[in-house]
């Protein structure tokens, strides 16, 4: 397991996410890479759920430029697909609430914006094969299943407790959450 992340559609919300192939950004090779994309809330085709153009996971890797300024694209990276996407080939991945789906890095992806009165939310888990390796600087990875016999890769360390300065050492610019106890 490569990455955790969440993601958050606000209600109401006009901001997107423009079409994109994960593998643009990634860096990683070969492209055996999934994510798993977990719903904490439904995905409904109101509130913007992920939609996919299918078989492009097969296609070469596309050209990405930045988008417009004034874009209320979502990407970290404000870049979308360069090239014509057809938005009526997209299928909507509609989730309930616990629910997943699973992506290939190279398959067109993007949402559009939460027009529901509700919030979207899910966390996706980015899963990489021991095979893999990242092109430039070597990030950590929780190895989830079998053996690693490549080590591209260092490994995440194990907590010894909560807040376990080791590990919160590898998140110089993060702040831990700690539960505060009240008194009644």
């Amino acid at each position: 397991m490569l990455v955790v992340q969440p993601f958050v559609k606000e209600p109401n919300d006009p901001a997107f996410v423009a079409w994109h192939q994960d593998s643009f950004y990634w860096g990683l090779e070969p492209d055996d890479v999934v994510s798993a994309w977990v719903a904490f809330a439904p995905s409904t085709l109101e509130n913007g759920a992920m939609q996919v153009i299918p078989g492009t996971h097969l296609a070469p890797q596309f050209p990405h430029a930045r988008s417009s300024p004034d874009s209320a694209n979502m990407l970290f990276t404000h870049e979308e697909i360069a090239v014509e996407v057809d938005d009526g080939q997209g299928v909507s991945l509609l989730l309930d609430e616990g629910q997943m789906s699973l992506h290939h890095v190279k398959i067109v992806h993007g949402s559009p914006p939460n027009r529901s009165p509700g919030r979207r939310y899910g966390y996706a888990i980015r899963y990489v094969a021991p095979h893999v390796r990242q092109r430039g600087d070597m990030p950590y990875a929780t190895l989830v299943r079998g053996q690693d016999r490549f080590g591209y890769f260092r490994r995440d360390p194990v907590p010894a407790g909560d807040f376990d300065p080791a590990v919160l050492a590898l998140f110089p610019n993060r702040k831990p959450v700690q539960h505060r106890e009240t008194t009644g």
